[in-house]
């Protein structure tokens, strides 16, 4: 991995920043919190450009993120819905503007989280419509519990007691057919995010009060189902919700009004919940045993019909 300096030397290569600023110590390097190592370069304390380099797990599982994200961030830069690429001369990380806005989950207030939802659900409609056939796309990583086995990165799990019941509940009937069905539906059909979040939706409001929506962190993502995408976001806005504001219906109602290809089924709510339920144990361990409970207690309930 490209340290600090290496970092900084690049950003003045790509024209990020001026050198001069490096050397007055306006521009920094800092580090952020996401799966793979990224780092922002700042400016001032203003960001202005970000760059990701391949992990631990990616590294183990033979996973070639920063491609998949460069070849992405490439090919749907005509849509503006996320960061643009910014052409470097090597491989091995990945380069990339700046959006402006903030993380999904540091936004409240209904005024904004309304057209958030509605944003969210035509900014997946324009993705997974955008053309993917003699693209050159790669796939999108396949969802883990549709996998035969448990990739390397994950299974350490299996010797850990929060995420051992996460993986026992792959054992019920119910949850085993969702998972069969979802898996008959993990076709190469459309071009998809792989893993919608309130970390990976960013939110840009306006002086005059209108909100925008951009997605970062394509590393999951490829051609793929997009009703892997809609769960997840559908998912997501659920647990924003509150009694009389029902987020992700306003993303549904609004991602259909835009034509967007996917449908919202029990198995891909059971795939999405088991997916956070084992994110949700692994990072939180026993303190987080209740969320990961309800989690489980969602797949099923999905699994078995409940439209809930």
């Amino acid at each position: 991995m490209v340290s600090s300096p290496g970092l900084l030397g690049s950003a003045v290569r790509h024209g990020l920043v001026p050198v001069a600023d490096v050397r007055a110590g306006r521009v920094h390097v800092r580090p952020v919190s996401r799966s793979n190592p990224v780092h922002v370069i700042e400016r001032a304390g203003v960001a202005v450009g970000y760059v990701k380099q391949p992990g631990t797990a990616a590294s183990l599982d033979g996973d070639d993120t920063v491609g998949v994200e460069a070849s992405i961030l490439r090919a749907i830069a005509p849509l503006r819905l996320a960061p643009t690429p910014i052409l470097q001369g090597g491989p091995g990380s990945v380069w990339m503007t700046a959006l402006p806005g903030v993380e999904l989950g540091g936004v409240g207030g209904d005024a904004v989280l309304r057209p958030v939802a509605t944003d969210l659900g035509r900014a997946l409609a324009r993705l997974h419509r955008h053309p993917v056939v003699g693209s050159g796309l790669p796939r999108a990583s396949t969802p883990w519990p549709l996998l035969d086995d448990l990739p390397p990165s994950m299974a350490g799990g299996r010797l850990r007691d929060d995420t051992r019941a996460v993986l026992a509940r792959l054992d019920d009937a119910a949850v085993r057919r969702a998972i069969d069905t979802a898996g008959a539906q993990w076709r190469p059909t459309h071009l998809v995010h792989g893993d919608i979040a309130a970390g990976n939706v960013i939110v840009e409001t306006t002086a005059s009060g209108g909100v925008r929506v951009g997605l970062i962190d394509f590393e999951l993502g490829g051609v793929g189902a997009p009703e892997h995408d809609l769960a997840s976001a559908a998912a997501m806005l659920t647990d924003l919700s509150r009694p009389g504001l029902d987020l992700a219906a306003l993303c549904l109602d609004a991602y259909w009004a835009a034509c967007g290809p996917a449908t919202l089924t029990g198995p891909w709510r059971c795939v999405r919940a088991l997916m956070t339920a084992w994110q949700g144990a692994l990072n939180h361990g026993e303190a987080g045993a209740a969320d990961v409970a309800r989690l489980l207690a969602r797949a099923t309930a999905a699994a078995e019909g409940d439209p809930a």
